[in-house]
Formats: structure tokens, C-alpha cells, sequence
């Protein structure tokens, strides 16, 4: 088998093999799980993805005492791949999200993908905080905060203080938005998060919300996928500030509804073929059909879904 045959990633006829790879790749010593079948682990040894750890009481490597499985490199590089595959179908093109920086980074970032995976897991996407195109990994990204519906009732002089995540941290009482402000900052735990995020967002509160327990609040606002069309919310947009008084900015955003992905879809829809990774095309995903065919997700969902 050629190199390439080592690191491709399993196929969906492969899901099982996927899965033991993925916990694999978890696992601190890259072993395969114990209960993983026999006739698997000797069709992934095949694949020079695995390779037996043959070990007795001395030392001595024989075949009789077969402890566990581990990865090979070529494992590790088709276990990353099958990970970016299965964060692809999490956060395909269109999709929010929030990407978690790496320790020496800057602060968190909300972010829309908008490519396929490369070859390397990263993909582009377009950065709320720059206002532009950035290229992030798949396996840095998370879910956005879950959405709260619009409230009721009357505006309180009650405001909440969440963090770059949407996480609440506090409430407080205040007259109006610099008074929040400066009351917020007397609680440790934003104190913290403007050290971490670089600042905090409040919002003012409706006496519809005061019900709700301190730490059920969510609600970081989501932006609309298309970044080049902006769109006012009905809801009270939160406003992120410092805790300096810089000149401060206030982005208008909306909520969207993210359907199922395209390679979801079209599983579901009973399409021919299925999602693999194109050597052919740099190693991004493409849908291929039964005759060798290879289409990107545009052109599958447009014959196949009718989009």
C-alpha cells in the first residue's frame, strides 16, 4: 500500500474503525480500546495503522501475550483526519462559531466558516473581532452559547455581565450603562474576565428575566452568516466593553438557524456515493459517486438536494 493508502482517512464503510482511532488519539498512550474486535484491529494492522505491543513478565517481545494496540504514525495522521472530518460536518460552511485561542493568543473570537477544511484541519473564516478573513483550525473552534428567547415585561435598572462567551458572571444594580460598568468591576470573577477576554459584555435586563437563577443566563449574540449584509435584532444588543473608556463600539448583530450540513443531507436523502478526502483536490472533502465521480458539496447538494 502506498503512503497515501496509510493516512487516508476512514470512509463511512469504516465508522467503527473511525471511531476506535478517535479514541485512540484521546487516549495519552494512543492505545486502541480493549474491547475493540479482533478482525478489526487485524485489518487496521493491515493498514499499518496499529501494531500489537507484545510484551511477558521478562520483557521479551512474544506473540502469545498480546497487552494492547497503538497507534502508528500513520494511524495518528488518519485519526487527525478523521477528526477534521467529523469537525467539518459539526461546523460547515455558514456556520457560527467561537474559537478558542491557544495559550500565548489573544483573546476569544467569534467566528463564520467559510471554506472546507484544508489539508492541514484550518479553515477560513470570517473574524467578528477583525472584521475580515482569518484562517483558524477545526479543533480550536466551539459552539456558540445557546440563545434565549426574546424577553418580556418591563426594562429594570438590573444588568447582567457576561464574558466573551456568554457565560454570566454577575448582576448588578445601576442607573444606567457606566454605572453598571463601574459596578461590575467590584466582582472578582469579571475582574478576571477582562484580563482574560479583554473586557465584558452587559446588558440591561427585563423583569421578565429577574426569574430566572443567576448562572442560566446565556446569550452571547450570534452574527448573521453572510457578514456582508448586517441586520438589525429586535432583541437588546449587549454591548462588549472595557474597563478603560477607549472609544467604544457597538456591533449590530441577529440570530440565524443553522440547518443540517450537506453531507448529513445527502446521507439522509439517500444520495449515491459518499464524503471522502480528495487527494486529487489537496485533500479537501469532496462527495464521490459510485463511478468515481467527485463533486464539492455545492455541486452535490444542487443535484442531488435540489438547493
Amino acid at each position: 500500500m502506498t503512503r497515501a493508502a496509510f493516512d487516508a482517512p476512514p470512509t463511512d464503510e469504516y465508522d467503527y474503525q473511525a471511531r476506535l482511532l478517535l479514541a485512540a488519539l484521546d487516549d495519552s498512550q494512543h492505545r486502541i480500546p480493549s474491547d475493540a474486535k479482533t478482525r478489526t484491529l487485524n485489518i487496521m494492522g493491515l493498514r499499518k495503522w496499529v501494531r500489537p505491543v507484545l510484551r511477558d513478565r521478562s520483557g521479551s517481545s512474544i506473540p502469545s501475550n498480546v497487552r494492547h494496540w497503538t497507534l502508528t504514525h500513520h494511524g495518528v495522521n488518519a485519526a487527525n483526519r478523521a477528526r477534521t472530518a467529523q469537525l467539518a460536518e459539526k461546523y460547515p460552511v455558514a456556520t457560527a462559531a467561537v474559537y478558542v485561542p491557544q495559550e500565548g493568543e489573544e483573546h476569544r473570537d467569534i467566528v463564520v466558516v467559510m471554506s472546507e477544511p484544508a489539508a492541514d484541519g484550518t479553515v477560513e473564516a470570517h473574524s467578528v473581532k477583525h472584521k475580515g478573513p482569518v484562517r483558524v483550525p477545526l479543533a480550536r473552534l466551539r459552539d456558540l452559547p445557546p440563545l434565549r428567547p426574546d424577553p418580556e415585561g418591563e426594562i429594570t435598572d438590573w444588568w447582567v455581565i457576561t464574558d466573551a462567551e456568554g457565560a454570566e458572571l454577575a448582576r448588578v444594580e445601576a442607573k444606567d450603562d457606566p454605572g453598571a460598568r463601574k459596578a461590575a468591576l467590584r466582582h472578582a470573577k469579571v475582574r478576571a474576565a477582562v484580563r482574560r477576554d479583554k473586557g465584558f459584555a452587559v446588558r440591561r435586563l427585563y423583569s421578565s428575566e429577574l426569574s430566572i437563577p443567576v448562572g442560566e443566563l446565556h446569550g452571547l449574540p450570534r452574527i448573521n452568516p453572510a457578514p456582508a449584509e448586517r441586520v438589525t435584532s429586535s432583541a437588546t444588543p449587549a454591548r462588549f466593553c472595557t474597563d478603560t473608556p477607549p472609544v467604544r463600539r457597538t456591533i449590530t448583530v441577529t440570530t440565524g438557524m443553522t440547518r443540517k450540513s450537506i453531507p448529513t443531507r445527502l446521507r439522509e436523502s439517500g444520495a449515491p456515493g459518499a464524503m471522502v478526502t480528495s487527494e486529487a483536490a489537496g485533500g479537501v472533502l469532496r462527495w464521490r459517486l459510485p463511478d468515481g465521480e467527485e463533486l464539492t458539496l455545492g455541486q452535490a447538494a444542487k443535484r442531488f438536494l435540489d438547493d
